[in-house]
Parts: structure tokens; sequence; C-alpha cells
């Protein structure tokens, strides 16, 4: 087993998402959506079903060590 440190940065582009405004939810929700489908990439994800066309995920830089 290795061990590494290290920084991923992922860019995650959404257009068109509904989300109901109020009770300071709003921001939470978009991120959780967010990282829901960045994660929704992972070889290993088993919401891989789960991708939707709404979000545009990229990985865009890797600097692992």
């Amino acid at each position: 087993m290795a061990v590494f440190s290290g920084e991923v940065t992922i860019k995650v582009k959404f257009k068109n998402l509904k989300v109901a405004v109020g009770y300071g939810m709003t921001s939470a929700i978009i991120k959780h959506k967010c990282v829901e489908q960045a994660y929704a990439i992972s070889p290993w994800s088993k919401m891989r079903d789960s991708k939707d066309e709404r979000f545009e995920v990229t990985v865009e830089e890797e600097d692992i060590k």
C-alpha cells in the first residue's frame, strides 16, 4: 500500500437546476447536488446511473505526490 498527499480540483457546472428558494437551504442543496454528481463519475460509484445531464463535471487539476 502506498501513501499519497496532494490536491485534486474538480469543477462542476450546472444549468437549469430547479431548487426551492428559502430557509437558507438553497446553497446547501446546490452544493450537495454538485458533489453528488462529482461522485457519480467515479469508477467505483454505485450512483453511475444517477448522472444528470444538467451537470458537467471536469477534473481540472491533479497534484498527487
